[in-house]
């Protein structure tokens, strides 16, 4: 049988929420939100969530990779806050992408605009 701990249970439910994150942005087909990028936060999430169920899985797997069991704990919690950092960035600079997206094309209709009603004008 598992112990579960008040933190395992909050990241474990945090990790639940960024999939049921995922999933909407995903169904909801939100600006920027990829086929890749949803794969990608449901595959770290669930891992996340798996390893904090069972994690005798981190185990087998430092021990069969020659790494000890002391810093586990440590650096998955490192892992899991670095994740929460990229994706935030990420969703930041696709945001601001789009941002200066939108303005470029703004700024080019403008002068396109601009130069018709120049080339209207002199031919009046």
């Amino acid at each position: 049988m598992f112990q579960l701990s008040l933190l395992k249970i909050f990241i474990f439910l945090l990790a639940a929420f960024f999939i049921f994150e995922a999933f909407k942005k995903f169904l909801k087909k939100q600006k920027g939100q990829t086929f890749l990028k949803f794969f990608i936060q449901i595959f770290i999430w669930s891992t996340i969530g798996l390893l904090i169920i069972h994690p005798q899985i981190a185990q087998i797997i430092s021990q069969k990779m020659g790494f000890g069991n002391n810093l586990n704990t440590l650096i998955f919690l490192g892992f899991v806050f670095v994740f929460l950092i990229l994706f935030k960035i990420i969703a930041l600079i696709e945001r601001l992408e789009q941002n200066i997206s939108e303005i470029v094309r703004k700024e080019a209709l403008e002068k396109i605009t601009e130069k018709q009603r120049k080339q209207e004008n002199l031919a009046n």
